[in-house]
């Protein structure tokens, strides 16, 4: 992949080098520096995502809190339904954190 590349840019260098204003080693330095991509320079993350990020961290905390919560009063008040939606918060919520932080690893690796 070519980053910074401009063909006019590069047809403007062929053509100082055909008028002899710079010498093939000049030319190939400067073809060589364009086609380089800019050094210290990974994708670009959005502003947004680290608020982003907390603001998912706080909402699956609180539906785990929520989950806990519906499995006591569930049993309280014997609702099974509360209780059985509860315990399916328990085991899904850490797994959606769990799923979310390994993607976001990955695609910080890559």
């Amino acid at each position: 992949m070519e980053y910074g590349l401009n063909v006019s840019s590069e047809e403007e260098l062929l053509k100082l080098r055909e008028e002899g204003k710079i010498s093939q080693r000049e030319y190939e330095e400067l073809l060589g520096a364009m086609k380089k991509p800019p050094a210290g320079r990974g994708p670009a993350k959005p502003p947004g995502e680290p608020q982003f990020q907390a603001f998912r961290r706080r909402i699956m905390i609180g539906g785990f809190v929520i989950s806990v919560l519906g499995v006591i009063f569930g049993l309280i008040l014997k609702l099974p339904l509360v209780w059985g939606l509860g315990i399916l918060g328990i085991i899904v919520v850490p797994l959606k954190y769990y799923l979310t932080n390994k993607n976001r690893q990955c695609r910080a690796d890559s």
